[in-house]
């Protein structure tokens, strides 16, 4: 599918900065980004590649996961990365697999992550990265019956408990975290912000169906990074593509919420050439 381009927001010319040195992508071929057909692990590496306007293959496996998947993608992946796994990352002859090491890749080839060498920077953003994937992991123990909340009945109680202890907890971290704003390390997201305003957004929707208080009332650097996200304007057609508005967040043959509508229909896989 072939997704509109962003529209710059008209006003003042922005201050002249020199353009960060990125690698390319294997020559020829546009990358190809797998994942379960929902939001997920993957929508931050979406929404990096959306971000950057970078033409590429998309592969989500829906309820045709056992044939397409395992007994088809994953086991040729292995071929080449004996670690392949959802969500990948092709380039070439490369496979790159494993949530966070996916970001730092695509942050690498994208620009994103241009830190002139500068190794705090560039550990800051890791941190970001792996406290994000603690949030993640907790609320997953509630939005999904492996762990304690074992019926859809129960969710509504034990993602309150979740917001109120757990990811409190991880939100004061991250909160603290944020200097200048509106992004971790300032005016421009790195693939650490991409993972943390997932997860943000992810609690916001929660919140809001089940009539709680809006989810960052108390964490307004966490507010302002997840509202300075929404407000990009190059992601403006991620915002609009059903990657993002008609995915479910979690996968819909497990989870107690998918953040869609009660009629909600999951689908086999999709294969499509996202160009801009």
């Amino acid at each position: 599918a072939t997704y509109t381009r962003a529209i710059p927001v008209p006003g003042k010319t922005p201050r002249a900065r020199s353009k960060p040195q990125m690698a390319t992508f294997a020559a020829g071929d546009a990358p190809t980004l797998g994942y379960h057909k929902i939001r997920g692990l993957a929508a931050p590496l979406r929404m990096m590649l959306y971000a950057k306007k970078q033409a590429h293959k998309s592969v989500a496996y829906g309820a045709d996961m056992p044939d397409a998947w395992f007994g088809g993608d994953k086991p040729e992946l292995q071929k080449k990365n004996t670690c392949a796994n959802l969500p990948y990352v092709v380039d070439g002859d490369v496979v790159v697999t494993q949530s966070n090491t996916c970001a730092l890749y695509l942050g690498a080839k994208l620009g994103i992550d241009a830190f002139g060498g500068d190794l705090v920077k560039a550990t800051t953003n890791h941190t970001v990265l792996d406290q994000t994937m603690d949030l993640r992991n907790d609320l997953m123990k509630v939005v999904y019956p492996f762990g304690s909340t074992k019926t859809p009945e129960e969710f509504p109680e034990a993602f309150k408990k979740h917001f109120a202890k757990s990811a409190s907890a991880t939100l004061k971290k991250l909160e603290g975290f944020i200097g200048a704003g509106p992004f971790v390390l300032g005016a421009d997201p790195r693939s650490g912000d991409f993972m943390l305003f997932e997860m943000l957004d992810q609690h916001v929707s929660i919140a809001c169906e089940l009539g709680e208080p809006p989810a960052l009332t108390d964490y307004p650097k966490l507010r302002a990074l997840h509202q300075a996200m929404k407000m990009r304007p190059e992601l403006q057609a991620y915002f609009a593509a059903p990657c993002y508005r008609a995915w479910a967040q979690n996968n819909p043959v497990y989870t107690h919420y998918t953040g869609q509508p009660a009629d909600f229909e999951y689908g086999d896989t999709v294969r499509e050439d996202v160009k801009f």
